[in-house]
């Protein structure tokens, strides 16, 4: 007499096979969406110090004489400014913040200053 039908050590390893595919799945879903966020923290810290360096250029008057710390969000911003010739200054500017994962990251920019902002003036 033939029964139709399937063991129970058939269903178990069905059972198996798509409980480590869909394990594999959430981590694999689970680890985009992670980098996903470490890309975005990345990209607005790029903005941040551009942002911030565009901010210079229009307005020399806003650069330190030494150096300046301001906290956005999860970002620290650091302007340095150091004076390395007469009339020349370089300003540099750090973005720091710490990833999901607890890694501390950064970007920076540095740039040079004349007297009278990026180029002398020929007065």
């Amino acid at each position: 007499m033939k029964e139709d039908g399937f063991t129970i050590i058939e269903v178990a390893v069905a059972i198996l096979i798509i409980g480590v595919t869909t394990i594999g799945l959430v981590m694999g879903f689970s680890n985009g969406l992670a980098m996903v966020e470490d890309i975005k923290q990345t990209s607005v810290a790029d903005h941040l110090v551009q942002e911030k360096m565009e901010e210079l250029r229009g307005n020399t008057e806003l650069i330190p004489a030494t150096s300046q710390t301001v906290t956005e969000g999860i970002y620290t911003i650091t302007i340095e400014a150091t004076s390395v010739a007469p009339a020349l200054t370089q300003v540099s500017i750090k973005v720091n913040w710490i990833s999901h994962t607890g890694e501390n990251l950064s970007r920076s920019l540095v740039t040079y200053f004349t007297e009278n902002g990026i180029t002398k003036s020929s007065d």
